[in-house]
């Protein structure tokens, strides 16, 4: 696809598993650290990231030729492998199933990377965004919505 031109932009949020506070101050440098170099080495472009004792936000530019399901479960899969095998934390890092994906304008960036860098803040001040937030749910599509095709005018 090198022909191609794209600018896609996601927002990924993962937990630990049961949301249980596995990601230490301590080592959260590497672990970021780490996740960089999985975001890289599967042809993604990390722009920000950040975690917090249950969760991680990452903020990536990806190629349209990864499919993100693979994608994250790649880097979340290789950054607890890593964390386990070379930090070894007092408890095992595991993550949770599943994750949050928004996909985003390149005019919505700088908001969402000034979220990201400032998540101690919004977290001591409870003002978080449920949407940037959003890891797992169980609501399906609602049934009743159906896509109109947009009127002539």
């Amino acid at each position: 696809m090198s022909h191609t031109f794209h600018q896609l932009y996601y927002h990924l949020v993962w937990a630990t598993h049961s949301r249980e506070p596995l990601i230490a101050r301590e080592w959260r440098p590497e672990l970021l650290n780490i996740i960089n170099e999985e975001v890289k080495l599967r042809g993604g472009v990390p722009l920000r990231h950040n975690a917090m004792p249950d969760h991680v936000h990452l903020v990536a530019r990806l190629s349209p030729t990864l499919l993100i399901s693979d994608f994250v479960g790649k880097v979340k899969g290789a950054a607890s492998f890593r964390v386990n095998r070379h930090i070894r934390p007092r408890f095992k890092l595991q993550w949770q199933e599943g994750y949050g994906v928004l996909s985003l304008r390149s005019d919505d960036l700088e908001k969402v990377y000034h979220y990201v860098d400032h998540q101690e803040e919004h977290h001591r001040s409870r003002k978080i965004s449920s949407l940037l937030e959003t890891i797992d749910t169980d609501e399906a599509w609602p049934e009743d919505i159906t896509l109109k095709p947009a009127e002539a005018g």
